[in-house]
């Protein structure tokens, strides 16, 4: 399939210097196996394998962008459900944003001469810009409270949906001032819109719209997977067997200078960024836009991905949303152990990743429903947290931890146990050029060793 080149892109002028500290489509997950067996070829510490496993790993595995390394961070899973006061406070965001977008199209209507619309327009528009700014600081604020233990995890999660809420209505306001604006001959305030849109977009995201329906109560509570350091965020979450993720990382954002980065060069990053979905770049996918940022988005038969680029050389990606529908076995090595009868299977993921859980007969092979508990450390005071029941395959997706953990596994209406060790896999990161395939090579090596031991 021929690749469409990313499109030319309009060069947008930031008016504004905006603080830059800090959907449901289907998207690639890291490490979908082309088909279940290149995983499947490999397992209870078979080692003949390897290499061509290793070969389907390196071709599947997409990269992913993580949070730069930081001497405060912190990791905690959160499962908020229905909040009457949470859903109250981003309710009340949203109508009083509402309603100044209201007052902004009366207002307008009011005046009479194309003078007075096009100067309530500027101020408008200066508004907005202000109180995006305000936003980027409550965000950053709130990745402050939570990575240094100041603010709950369900706490940090309320924030962001408030903030994506209030985006949202920022961005209608200034699309209505766009469409006042088109009305008078001779007046063009669409690049510092575009502006305004792009960098209102990276305080949005489809888990934190997730989220929202939680909170309101209308889709299903979820468990999340959430990482913050002083100046980014990590969130994950499996909803509807779909796995949807969000980073946004502040510290990859540079000062803006006098080199930008051009249309060619936006393709060359990205593509080194996400080699493997470049590969597989279906031909609706690819476009870009300027202004403080470049948005580029990759679709392809199975999903998209959508990534924000800083515009400054030397470039680097500093948020990535994507979604996917959970249907395939991912390719790294499977874990197995038996007893009493069943067999537990795990595909380690990395934390935050999509990892795959399979319980059945360890005599027929026939699925077996279970309910799933992760154990995390320290062991001796963690308590099992039922994540799931296997379905009538056998099979449940969930979010993986951090740390070195155990999968628990109790065959329905039974008292039979089977659980297993699990480390989470490294991710193959946005900016690191050392996933070689020697490296992979010996880390299948060891997992299958393991693999071995736990085995029976």
């Amino acid at each position: 399939m021929q690749k469409v080149a990313l499109m030319r892109p309009r060069a947008v002028l930031l008016a504004v210097l905006l603080l830059v500290s800090s959907v449901t489509g289907t998207a690639a997950l890291p490490g979908l196996a082309t088909s279940p067996t290149d995983a499947d070829d490999v397992v209870d510490g078979s080692t003949d394998d390897v290499s061509s496993t290793v070969a389907a790993q390196n071709r599947t595995q997409t990269n992913v962008l993580t949070l730069v390394e930081s001497d405060v961070r912190r990791t905690n899973f959160s499962q908020p459900g229905p909040n009457a006061s949470a859903a109250l406070a981003v309710r009340d965001t949203r109508l009083s944003r509402q309603f100044a977008s209201e007052r902004t199209e009366t207002r307008l209507a009011a005046l009479e001469t194309d003078a007075e619309k096009q100067a309530y327009i500027r101020r408008a528009l200066t508004e907005v810009e202000i109180r995006t700014s305000e936003l980027r600081q409550e965000e950053r604020d709130a990745f402050v409270r939570h990575s240094t233990g100041g603010l709950s995890t369900t706490g940090l999660v309320v924030q962001l949906a408030r903030i994506h809420t209030a985006s949202e209505q920022l961005s209608q306001n200034a699309t209505r001032l766009g469409r006042a604006a088109e009305e008078i001959d001779g007046f063009n305030v669409q690049t510092r819109i575009d502006a305004i849109q792009l960098e209102l977009r990276t305080l949005r995201g489809p888990v934190r719209d997730h989220a929202n329906g939680v909170l309101r109560g209308e889709v299903p509570p979820s468990r999340l997977y959430v990482e913050t350091t002083t100046t980014g965020v990590s969130l994950s979450t499996i909803a509807d067997d779909t796995y949807v993720r969000e980073v946004y990382d502040g510290s990859r954002r540079v000062p803006t200078s006098n080199s930008q980065l051009t249309p060619e060069e936006v393709d060359a990053l990205v593509r080194e960024s996400y080699p493997s979905l470049w590969e597989r770049w279906d031909s609706q996918g690819g476009s870009a836009r300027e202004s403080d940022v470049w948005v580029s988005t990759i679709q392809y038969r199975r999903g998209d991905l959508t990534a924000f680029i800083d515009k400054d050389k030397p470039g680097s990606v500093f948020k990535e949303q994507r979604t996917l529908r959970l249907n395939r076995t991912p390719p790294t090595q499977r874990l197995n152990s038996s007893r009493v009868g069943l067999r537990l299977s795990v595909h380690p993921s990395y934390p935050g990743g999509p990892m795959l859980v399979t319980v059945e007969s360890a005599r027929t092979g026939e699925p077996v429903r279970a309910d799933v508990s992760l154990i995390t450390p320290p062991q001796s005071n963690t308590e099992p947290v039922q994540v799931g029941t296997t379905n009538s395959t056998g099979a449940l997706w969930v979010v993986s931890p951090e740390e070195n953990f155990t999968v628990q596994a109790i065959e329905v209406g039974t008292q039979s146990v089977v659980d297993i060790r699990v480390e989470p896999s490294e991710p193959r990161r946005v900016g690191e050029t050392n996933n070689s395939t020697a490296g992979s090579t010996e880390s299948v090596s060891a997992s299958l060793a393991e693999s071995a031991g736990r085995s029976g």
